[in-house]
């Protein structure tokens, strides 16, 4: 599995966790990458960022 941001670039699992939102692709391309994002409780989900999604705070 590999995790890029919408600009394209790789990040690992800890910038996974700390952006606004993330896509992943499979090793073997099956479908279109999905966005994740995590919601007010901190779970993670797949599909579009909804305005109440968790908003990174670090940058």
């Amino acid at each position: 599995m590999r995790y890029t941001d919408k600009e394209g670039n790789t990040l690992n699992l800890n910038e996974c966790m700390t952006a606004d939102s993330f896509l992943m692709e499979p090793d073997v391309y099956t479908c279109e990458p999905l966005e994740m994002h995590f919601n007010q409780k901190g779970d993670l989900k797949a599909g579009k960022r909804p305005k109440k999604a968790v908003v990174s705070k670090s940058l």
